[in-house]
């Protein structure tokens, strides 16, 4: 009798993270994976890191070579090979390879792992070269080329977690970079308190602000190349774009073979990360979650939660039982020196949901306030009226930021009520922290306006 077989769709980090664990639970279990691209496993954060030359080769984003993976894991690997349809009825894929030939790979198992792809923009000229989009290891090596062989002065960045990240790495790089918000805030889901101090970093590392402006579309010279971007209110002369315009998932494939998908296009999977058809699971950034705040399903693909949703998948995929909870969108970022953190709800996401509502925001020193070297830390609250539970938090600062989110990511995750926060038994030295930490002093600050 022939061993049970799994095809894996996607090798980023959930197809690979399920494959791994897979081979680590039921070894006998022939296990294949088919990736368009030619690497898998890779980094994709790093990208800013690389353009700066902080990171020296794009190969060093990579974790594991597909090469390591077959002989060390016993996973085939097949890069350039993109699955172009799923026929679930006869539990098999089509498969083009390099070279355009379609052939089939039978399963017994599926996971599609497709991830997320840039969302299509539709302003005029988008075409112009260089015009550069971020989301495989390619993009980051098309930019880091650009700029190595044709040497520019000016870039134009859009808003947003990987734009604020690559504006710091193009600012280091000699360039003029001006950062471009549709709206006030630069970063998305981000409350007006922390855009104070995101300002004032961007501010002294001479980066241009444009606020709520809206581009419409590109003006390109006789050659092709993008020359000015063009605003609602006016435009800006520009040798290159960096546009960080979000992702959707990549479901098309998925959508096709009858597998259910929600609002957000994503496909819709249960805490087991199964799809609607029994023998097929779906994980990463290609899916949809429960929130555990509201219950609600929703996308918010992110690359630690890809990595865990893989691991669930494949412990079961191999006859275990794990379930994956949730997620309370919790993400961190680094603009210069200052990091900027969230998780849970922002309050203009509470406000939405129609919860019943207190803030509560500080500004406290990271340190002992006559230890040198503190730095200055916003922090804020959004607490449920009745119940006291902390339905999220989001901080700004220099140092300290990490390791409080998480500290606050794991009290929200555990339901743990504000009035108990002001009682945690944190670690405490002049060095480190305040006697009382700013998340304790948050959390008084929130019993004050609750009256207790």
């Amino acid at each position: 009798m022939s061993n049970e077989k799994l095809v894996v769709i996607g090798g980023d980090a959930a197809g690979m993270s399920a494959a791994s664990k897979v081979k680590r639970e039921k070894p006998e279990m022939e296990v294949t994976v088919f990736e368009k691209q030619d690497y898998v496993s890779f980094g994709l954060c790093g990208i800013p890191y690389y353009v700066s030359e902080m990171v020296d080769e794009i190969d060093d984003l990579i974790a594991i070579t597909p090469e390591k993976f077959r002989e060390k894991r016993n996973i085939d690997v097949k890069t350039n090979h993109e699955v172009v349809e799923i026929n679930s009825e006869e539990n098999k894929v089509i498969v083009r390879d390099e070279e355009e030939k379609k052939f089939e790979k039978s399963y017994d198992k599926l996971l599609i792992a497709t991830g997320a792809h840039a969302r299509v923009s539709k302003l005029k000229n988008i075409n112009l070269d260089n015009i550069f989009t971020l989301h495989w290891l390619d993009d980051g090596k098309k930019v880091k080329n650009f700029i190595e062989s044709e040497n520019p002065e000016k870039v134009v960045v859009t808003a947003g977690y990987i734009g604020l990240e690559m504006a710091e790495a193009f600012k280091r790089l000699g360039l003029d970079v001006t950062v471009v918000a549709k709206h006030e805030h630069f970063l998305p889901k981000i409350d007006s308190e922390m855009v104070e101090p995101l300002e004032k970093e961007l501010g002294e590392n001479n980066v241009n602000l444009r606020k709520n402006s809206t581009i419409v579309g590109f003006e390109g010279n006789e050659d092709g190349e993008v020359q000015k971007v063009i605003f609602e209110d006016g435009e800006m002369e520009t040798d290159f774009v960096l546009l960080s315009i979000g992702v959707q998932p990549t479901s098309r494939l998925a959508e096709d073979a009858g597998i259910k998908t929600g609002k957000s296009g994503a496909i819709v999977v249960d805490d087991k990360m199964r799809t609607n058809i029994g023998n097929i699971y779906a994980a990463g950034d290609c899916v949809e979650t429960n929130h555990l705040i509201t219950g609600e399903k929703v996308y918010i693909p992110l690359g630690d939660t890809a990595n865990r949703q893989g691991r669930v998948a494949g412990i079961n995929i191999a006859g275990g039982d794990s379930t994956f909870p949730g997620v309370l969108g919790t993400a961190i970022t680094k603009v210069f020196d200052l990091g900027v953190a969230r998780t849970g709800l922002s309050e203009s996401e509470a406000e939405e949901a129609g919860y019943n509502y207190i803030t509560s925001t500080i500004r406290q020193n990271s340190r002992a306030f006559y230890y040198p070297g503190g730095e200055k830390i916003f922090l804020k609250m959004v607490v449920e009226e009745n119940s006291g539970r902390v339905l999220g938090a989001q901080i700004a600062g220099r140092e300290g930021v990490s390791q409080r989110i998480d500290v606050l990511a794991s009290l929200i995750y555990n339901e743990t009520p504000i009035v108990e926060i002001q009682n945690l038994d944190l670690a405490y030295a002049p060095p480190y922290s305040p006697a009382w930490d700013p998340i304790q002093t948050c959390a008084k600050v929130a019993l004050s306006k609750l009256g207790k």
